[in-house]
């Protein structure tokens, strides 16, 4: 194990995360999810897997909450049945167990295109027989901070700090937006070295690509698909935090700032995703203006969205030169993305993956043992059956707390809509492109928001007589009098 440069940086912070408590450390780890192509710790007997900053503080951040007692206790609550949280716990504890057992139980009886990363930081071009490899503990790793980073964050959601984290996920936005602009400016200027700082994980790079004229943003994240799926999350979560008038300057300020880098990045993903998470939004306006109560937010967005979108392309079309730029764009990143070396590559992958996935009986090879170009397919390929029901179960729990829990602080619930869509956007991205199992860090920060804010709202009969009835006698009939006996739901 080698430490880098920002390695020491990353420790010193996670000690002060540690002694300044939650503020500071989700101040930290959201501002740290940014750096998807820094490396703070190289470990080259796993196959040189790097170790993110984000990564990394995740340890500091499960530590200071296990010194405070209040945080422990809520971040065990978070994963408790019934709730999204353990479903989401028993889909990476599935997954961690299987990465042990699978790989040994199916060893050479399909082919597969392995996780396993050589040396170089290459993963290999060539199929070969299902066996066990060092991704095998890298992916169990990196499943298991996930878990703890959602059990924090929807512990401290529960403890009053949702408020808190969703300023820092706004300020991540406009970060975000700050290094998509540092990474055109040093493009432009050649001075691209200057970011080598933040871009020395093990990775293959993909900085200085350029499509039809465009340069490709990557941010601080070695490939312009994984800047556009996080920028797609950030504008989800902004959106929708605008929409329902929480934050709603800042918000707004951020959506504008990150928005336009997601249509410039070139990204496949971001365009096919962003499509679909944009027809969310419109739904969710109609719905609002139909049934109430609509607000100037959600009418605006659907002028925007309907009216003159349609008309600036329309427009666009009288200007030759700009029709054709951004028509070979999209021809290039859409339409012709199958037919390229890339686009057969990774449906190979796919096709090896489903092939796994029937090969083993449904029951997966394992987690971090196939590689695939899709999230659906990895979750097939990986964990199998099983693993997939598991996670699906966890969407589902989550998006249905969205709807059932109707009650309570309104700021608390627009917070876990919007890391509602948030998270959304992120399994849309990766449905698309994301060849593992691990949705990252950022995922389980907006899952974890969620299910911390809708856990906060959930404020029925039942549970408000068995908070109550824990009072002392005279203020607990006093409360059970003026308390509903009937559920609205």
């Amino acid at each position: 194990m080698s430490i880098e440069p920002i390695g020491f940086i990353v420790l010193l912070l996670g000690v002060l995360c540690v002694v300044n408590g939650a503020r500071f450390a989700i101040t930290i780890l959201c501002l740290s999810t940014l750096l998807g192509a820094a490396a703070a710790l190289q470990l080259p007997a796993l196959g040189g897997s790097s170790i993110q900053p984000s990564h990394l503080l995740v340890l500091f951040l499960v530590v200071a909450a296990l010194l405070r007692p209040a945080q422990t206790q809520a971040m065990l609550a978070s994963i408790a049945y019934p709730g999204p949280g353990f479903w989401f716990a028993a889909y990476i504890l599935f997954s961690v167990a299987s990465s042990f057992f699978l790989p040994r139980i199916f060893a050479g009886a399909t082919l597969v295109y392995s996780s396993a990363r050589d040396a170089s930081g290459m993963m290999s071009t060539v199929a070969a027989p299902l066996s066990p490899g060092s991704s095998n503990l890298s992916q169990s790793v990196y499943l298991l901070g996930d878990l703890a980073c959602f059990a924090v964050i929807a512990g401290l959601a529960q403890l009053g700090y949702a408020r808190f984290i969703a300023q820092q996920l706004i300020v991540a936005s406009i970060a975000c937006f700050v290094l998509a602009l540092l990474d055109i400016g040093t493009f432009l200027t050649g001075q691209s070295y200057l970011l080598d700082v933040i871009r020395n994980a093990n990775y293959t790079m993909h900085t200085a690509e350029t499509i039809s004229g465009f340069k490709r943003i990557v941010g601080g994240f070695p490939e312009a698909s994984i800047y556009g799926a996080v920028a797609l999350a950030y504008f989800s979560f902004t959106l929708m935090l605008w929409l329902e008038r929480v934050q709603s300057r800042m918000a707004g300020l951020a959506t504008l700032f990150i928005g336009p880098t997601i249509v410039l990045c070139t990204s496949t993903t971001a365009y096919i995703a962003g499509i679909f998470v944009v027809s969310m939004f419109v739904l969710f306006c109609l719905k609002r203006l139909i049934g109430g109560p609509a607000t100037t937010p959600h009418v605006t967005l659907l002028v925007i969205t309907l009216f003159l979108i349609p008309c600036a392309i329309a427009a666009l079309n009288l200007v030759p030169d700009a029709w054709n730029s951004l028509a070979d764009l999209a021809t290039t990143t859409l339409s012709d993305k199958l037919q390229s070396q890339s686009g057969e590559e990774r449906t190979a992958w796919n096709t090896l993956a489903l092939i796994a996935f029937v090969d083993t009986a449904t029951f997966g090879a394992g987690l971090g043992t196939v590689r695939a170009s899709s999230f659906i397919a990895a979750l097939l390929s990986n964990v199998g059956l099983t693993g997939t029901l598991l996670f699906a179960t966890f969407l589902y729990s989550l998006a249905r707390a969205s709807g059932r829990r109707i009650s309570g602080d309104g700021e608390t619930h627009a917070i876990g809509t919007a890391a509602i869509m948030a998270s959304i956007a992120q399994v849309a991205s990766a449905a698309i492109s994301g060849s593992g199992t691990d949705l990252g860090l950022l995922f389980s920060t907006t899952a974890g928001l969620a299910t911390g804010c809708l856990a906060v709202t959930d404020i029925s009969p039942r549970r408000t007589i068995r908070s109550l009835t824990n009072r002392p006698s005279l203020e607990t009939s006093t409360a059970l009098m003026r308390a509903p006996m009937f559920s609205t739901r």
